[in-house]
């Protein structure tokens, strides 16, 4: 165990007042405990208690790692949500922490499992602490504002000569920069946005990092998260009221934020459907381009009409357009995202889809299944037609601009619905083309510069299994503009797992990797560390056991004046 600098007795943080044994007057609420190494002073700050930023002096000169040690016990002895806000003195914002526990479905890691009666102490980050202090903080609104904060302790372990140079080496460069983040969407109401301050903090956790690109959700469809002129600006979410009446317009602040942190931003759409009661009633869609023209949904083959707009309308594709024309014109917006990886079908039985295989099959495709290949290539010539329509605009609006303009798309991986004949399960192509994304085209003709294979794998695994899936897709690539990432699933992974299928999805021919989900990564700071390191692919294969020290659990020997670890140590009363 590194041991360095432990500040165990929180108490010494400022300001004078702010922290009591009661919790009365927006203070933080001071608790002792004892663990092997020795006894200290933990801080709760509840959500009723509106408690004031703290700031530690660290006292420390040069270059330490730093590491965190909360306490994420409750209740009865289980493990309960909790998070902190931290950043040094000299930091532009705020790094956010909650804690890294694992469901089934993750895979299971024992090496990284804790209990109520334990603290956990991650990894953050190194930084030459001279002359810095640590600030600490709750939340100041969104969802996680309702959950209590703890910080247990502080960890500085210096750093000599040899172990600097290591940690400057993994900074990166032009070459590395080849991972994606994706906030598709629930980070603004996690942690709520109204403030410059708020956007920055979205994207600390890629400052210094590999990651060139962030995927941010601003539209749904035809509502939009800021105030655009094609779409409707949905102001019905607590975020969007505190940033427009801070007169913050979200869209403007993310794309200055990313390029404050390094990192390119690309506004994306999921192209929802209506959706389900009460959220379809009409009132509630009223005005929206959607609600105002059911003529323009998918149908079924009888014509029954289908939850999502079709890009086989030309009146669909031309709003398409319009928004991201917006996004790059107005906005300057580094690139367009939209997710194919969601909310299909894209164009189904269509009268303009039907008309189109008529002409070329001279056969009625209603009366045919759409496991029908030709069906589906039929479906999938719009949403070609979509993607050609999408880089004649970014080109026009690129050549005005004096740039280049690029798009990234995500399409399903590993995700084939149940009708789909067992036989094409294999192959990620024809996955694609059920859905409707003909990929070979794609690339063929220069529409697609990210393909982001957005592949669905759940619990533990070295990303082996599907390699033959993605060189489908980076072979065709070869020699195209097309750059071919691959998502890295399942969401929560330790950093020796993230390394495996990262090492995995590289010898498989991709060009960098995704994270779907980023939001609700960054904040398991033990991995994150690790994770946003991945676009060294050529260091990857030395670094086996790196990370594995990033994480460790720190069993309490007393709490609050009880011992812990006996037969009555947890409450009996639930």
């Amino acid at each position: 165990m590194k041991k360095g600098i432990w500040i165990s007795d929180l108490t010494q943080c400022g300001p004078h007042g702010a922290i009591s044994r009661d919790g009365k007057g927006s203070t933080w609420i001071a608790v002792d405990y004892e663990v092997e190494e020795g006894k200290g002073i933990m801080l709760y700050g509840t959500p009723a208690s509106d408690a004031t930023p703290l700031e530690l002096r660290l006292n420390a000169e040069g270059w330490h790692e730093v590491r965190l040690g909360i306490y994420y016990g409750g209740g009865a002895g289980g493990v309960t949500d909790r998070t902190l806000c931290a950043k040094l003195s000299g930091d532009a914002a705020f790094s956010r922490f909650k804690n890294e526990a694992y469901s089934r479905k993750d895979g299971l890691y024992p090496e990284k499992s804790f209990g109520g009666f334990d603290i956990t102490e991650a990894f953050w980050k190194c930084a030459d602490l001279s002359g810095q202090d640590l600030i600490l903080a709750r939340p100041p609104r969104g969802q996680f504002a309702a959950l209590e904060t703890n910080i247990a302790y502080v960890r500085l372990v210096p750093m000599d000569k040899a172990a600097v140079s290591a940690w400057k080496a993994e900074q990166p460069t032009p070459d590395t920069k080849v991972l994606i983040g994706n906030y598709d969407g629930g980070n603004r109401a996690q942690w709520g946005f109204a403030t410059p301050e708020d956007a920055l903090a979205e994207f600390e956790c890629m400052r210094d990092s590999d990651f060139d690109i962030a995927l941010y959700a601003v539209a749904s469809c035809c509502r939009t998260g800021y105030p655009s002129k094609v779409g409707t600006h949905d102001r019905s979410a607590q975020w969007v009221k505190d940033s427009w009446k801070n007169g913050i317009d979200p869209l403007a602040e993310v794309i200055k934020a990313a390029h404050a942190c390094g990192v390119k931003l690309f506004p994306q759409n999921r192209m929802v459907g209506v959706n389900l009661p009460p959220s379809s009633h009409s009132g509630v869609h009223k005005g929206e381009f959607m609600a105002d023209h059911p003529e323009l949904l998918c149908t079924y083959p009888d014509g029954e009409p289908v939850r999502h707009l079709s890009m086989a309308f030309p009146e669909v594709r031309d709003f398409y357009v319009r928004l991201l024309r917006e996004w790059v014109e107005d906005y300057k917006a580094d690139g367009v995202n939209l997710l194919f990886s969601r909310s299909w079908p894209f164009a189904y039985y269509e009268e303009p889809v039907c008309q189109a295989f008529r002409e070329q099959y001279g056969e009625d495709m209603r009366k045919l299944p759409v496991t029908d290949e030709r069906v589906q290539r039929a479906m999938a010539s719009f949403v070609t037609l979509q993607l050609r329509e999408i880089r004649a605009m970014l080109d026009e609006v690129g050549k005005a601009q004096g740039r280049y303009i690029p798009n990234c798309y995500l399409v399903p991986v590993q995700t084939p619905p149940p009708n789909m004949p067992v036989e094409t399960r294999g192959s990620s192509l024809s996955e694609c083309l059920f859905y409707g994304l003909d990929v070979p085209t794609w690339i063929q003709e220069g529409l697609v510069d990210y393909l982001v294979m957005h592949i669905h794998l759940y619990e533990r695994h070295d990303g082996k299994a599907v390699q033959p899936k993605i060189r489908e897709v980076t072979d065709l690539a070869k020699g195209t503009r097309t750059k071919v990432c691959v998502d890295i699933y399942p969401r929560r992974m330790t950093p020796g797992q993230y390394r495996k299928v990262a090492m995995s999805y590289y010898e498989a021919g991709a060009d960098g990797l995704a994270f779907w989900d980023s939001f609700n990564r960054y904040y398991r700071s033990s991995e994150w560390a690790f994770a946003k390191r991945l676009g060294h692919r050529a260091d990857l294969a030395g670094w086996e056991g790196k990370g594995d020290d990033y994480h460790r659990t720190v069993p309490l020997l007393s709490l609050d004046g009880f011992l812990m670890g006996r037969e009555h140590s947890g409450l009996s009363d639930g």
